[in-house]
This record gives C-alpha cells, sequence and structure tokens, in this order.
C-alpha cells in the first residue's frame, strides 16, 4: 500500500504554524498579568431563556502570572422555586488588560466555561454550562469584588 506525502511546503508552513502558536501560548502562559482578579466577588447569573438565577460568591487567589484559581460557592434558584447549592473549582486567566476567561468544575461531567471583561472592581460576561452531552445551558453573569 502507497502513502501519499503531503508536499514538502505544506509540511514545513504546519510546522511553522504549530511552533508559532506553541511559542506564543508558552509566552502569555508565564508572562505577568496585566490585570488582578484576586479577591472576593459578589457573581450573579442568569440562564437564556429560563428564570434561573444564580447568586454567590467567587474567591480568587492569583500570583503575578496570568493565571488565577479559586472556588465558587452559590445557591441557584430554579423556575419551579426551588434553591440547590452550586459548588465549584475555579481555574482561569487573563487574556489583556480588560478580558478574562475561567471555568467553574461542578463535578467531574459538569463545567460552566466563563468568558469576561473586568473593569474596576466589576466584572460582566457570558457562560456556556458543558456536560458530556455537550452545551446543556449557556447565560450572562456579573460580580462585583468586595474585597481585594
Amino acid at each position: 500500500m502507497m502513502r501519499r506525502r503531503a508536499p514538502r511546503g505544506v509540511a514545513l508552513a504546519a510546522c511553522v504554524l504549530v511552533s508559532q502558536f506553541a511559542c506564543a501560548g508558552t509566552t502569555t502562559e508565564a508572562g505577568p498579568a496585566l490585570i488582578t482578579v484576586a479577591g472576593t466577588w459578589n457573581y450573579v447569573g442568569m440562564r437564556s431563556g429560563q428564570t434561573v438565577a444564580t447568586t454567590g460568591t467567587l474567591a480568587l487567589t492569583q500570583d503575578q502570572t496570568v493565571r488565577f484559581n479559586g472556588t465558587f460557592d452559590a445557591s441557584e434558584l430554579d423556575a419551579t422555586g426551588e434553591v440547590h447549592r452550586v459548588v465549584g473549582v475555579v481555574s482561569g486567566r487573563t487574556i489583556d488588560s480588560t478580558a478574562i476567561d475561567f471555568d467553574v468544575v461542578v463535578d467531574p461531567t459538569l463545567t460552566r466555561h466563563h468568558s469576561g471583561a473586568v473593569r474596576g472592581d466589576s466584572l460582566t460576561g457570558t457562560w456556556v454550562e458543558l456536560s458530556d452531552r455537550g452545551i446543556v445551558a449557556s447565560g450572562s453573569f456579573r460580580a462585583r469584588r468586595r474585597s481585594p
């Protein structure tokens, strides 16, 4: 059986692209943070298309790099009036001088991925809930830093 080879120029271009992305990721990951998100944040989230509200606390720690982590502890009021506790582990990164990206891992099969913007002590953005079935919910959130 014969295998077809990609033309040498295509293979070289692919190697250059991969190495540029790998180097760019490494530089960004190790670089100093342009914004600090450490502190305790009052969090409010709304689910799109439903009357589900989540209120709670994000407690974040961050060294001088773009990486941060912490905990999420909230109550979620669903459309039937039942309240459920939502607790998770947070890991994220700052992207530039305002943008951040973080995940709240609720359990091994459920993650809420957040993308947002920080302006002073205010954080706003959107989230999607990912499970082993794919995206199962989405919405918006806002948070206010109450202490650094």
